[in-house]
């Protein structure tokens, strides 16, 4: 899709400097990709209270059971 955006001097002359003319509609494009889609690396612990970590040293190992 093509769009005209208006880019401040400063970042425009620093996306120049850095990929050159020719990369700037890919360069936003990697900026704006990152930004957006992000990949959230939050765990699930903490949501709810009975999610809360727990330690494992009361785990038991399959040989200390008493089978």
């Amino acid at each position: 899709m093509r769009t005209t955006i208006e880019l401040n001097d400063t970042i425009y002359k620093k996306i120049i400097k850095t990929n050159g003319k020719r990369n700037i509609s890919n360069t936003i494009n990697d900026v704006l990709y990152r930004y957006f889609f992000k990949s959230n690396k939050k765990d699930m612990f903490g949501v709810d209270s009975w999610l809360k970590k727990k330690g494992t040293g009361d785990i038991r190992d399959e040989y200390d059971r008493d089978i």
